[in-house]
This record gives structure tokens, sequence and C-alpha cells, in this order.
């Protein structure tokens, strides 16, 4: 992958090396697959996750970047467990937005059990509003996103689209499943990851039952906070 300050279409965010890839991995796919430049951004190394250590947490994060086609991954190490909202944090995806200048990213939805998802969610917004402030550390050229992409990791209410991501639907679950320290045996066992006991056969009922409601085999579900732009609403119903 390459680490390049090089313009991407996407930059996905994750408080933890696995949260793209169960909530957006099949839309990153998809995209990547069709040309676009995908990049993904960890906040954290996972390093208070009950399996696995930060290094080989970071190797898998590697593998599944590949897999998922994006062209670089990075971690910004802020401290698992304790991801806060505060100036330094903003500025630091600030930058990443302002460096890569992508035109959609895609993060965290702001209601769910776990803090660090919920505290990214609101880092991440509060970051792509002053990535565009122009008098905010100047030296770096102000950019803003065209628009946040919320996903869904434990809790999925209020959607605004779900995407298609039959024909991807594969790579997800070789990303998903090259974080071996999390889901090798996970999914053999009963233990409790994303706070079910079943967390593969979870993962993907749910992208089952997400592909259903648009008559796809598997689909991903996104919420955006402003109005959904259609040019031309027969050739989304009409078909």
């Amino acid at each position: 992958m390459e680490t390049t300050r090089e313009n991407v279409d996407i930059i996905a965010f994750g408080a933890h090396p696995d949260d793209v890839e169960i909530g957006a991995g099949g839309l990153l796919a998809k995209e990547a697959a069709l040309g676009y430049r995908v990049g993904i951004a960890d906040l954290t190394r996972g390093e208070m996750g009950t399996r696995g250590t930060p290094d080989v947490r970071l190797e898998e994060a590697r593998k599944a970047a590949e897999i998922l086609g994006a062209i670089w991954r990075i971690n910004l190490e802020m401290p698992d467990g304790n991801i806060t909202a505060d100036h330094e944090n903003v500025m630091k995806v600030a930058r990443v937005i302002r460096t890569y200048r992508p035109k959609v990213i895609i993060a965290p939805y702001w209601d769910d059990r776990h803090p660090d998802h919920v505290n990214t969610s609101r880092l991440v917004t509060e970051a792509h509003f002053k990535a565009g402030l122009r008098k905010l550390e100047p030296e770096l050229e102000a950019y803003r996103p065209n628009i946040i992409l919320y996903y869904f990791l434990n809790r999925m209410e209020g959607f605004s689209f779900i995407v298609d991501i039959s024909e991807n639907y594969p790579r997800k679950q070789e990303a998903v499943n090259a974080h071996y320290s999390q889901f090798g045996d996970a999914g053999l066992k009963p233990l409790a990851v994303l706070g079910v006991k079943a967390p593969l056969q979870f993962i993907e009922s749910r992208d089952r039952f997400q592909g259903s409601q648009i008559g796809a085999a598997y689909g991903e579900a996104f919420l955006v906070r402003t109005p959904v732009p259609v040019e031309d609403p027969l050739e989304v119903w009409g078909r």
C-alpha cells in the first residue's frame, strides 16, 4: 500500500483496526473495484482488546486493507479505550482530511454501545468541519469533503440508504477474516465480540438483512445528516 501524500476519493475512519471492515468493508471493496482511491485511518491500535497484540493487529489491518483494495492505511495511535474529541485529536483527523482531500469520508454511527465508537463519530464530525476553517492551522490548506457517511457496528436505525455489495461480499468476508486474532476462533466459540456470542454470524446475518431490503443478497446501510439528492427518481425506482 502507498503511504504518500496522494489524494484519495474516500477515507474510512474507525476507532479500532477492524471497525471499517465490519461496517463498510463491502462499500470500500466495491468503490476500489470501480477505480476509486480508498484510504483507511484507524484511530487506535486496539491495544485494550482481550485478544491480539498491537503488532499482530497492525499486520492484520495491513492485510485487510490490501484485500479491500485500499491504497494506504494509517494509524493515528490514540489511546484505545480513551478516545477523546479534544482539540489535539480533532486536529490529527483534520490534518488527515486536509492532506489526502477525499470527496467522501466514512465514520461510525454516533449511537453505539462502545464509547470509542461514539467518540470517534463525534471526533470525525468535528474534524470534518474544522478542516474547512481557513484560519485554523493555515500552513496546511483548508479543505472540507462533501459528505460524511455513517456506518453501523452494534446498532442500526434510521439509515438513509443501502448499498448493494453482493458482488464484493467475498472480499469483505476475507478482510474481516484477516483479523484472525479477533475473529478466527470467535466465529467458532461463544466469545463476545460486538456484544454478541457469534460475531461472524451476526455480521453476515445483518448484511443479508440489509441486502434483502433492496432485493440484493448483501447490503450495507449508511446514514447521512443531509438530504440525499436524486436527479431522476425513475432511474432509481423505475427499473
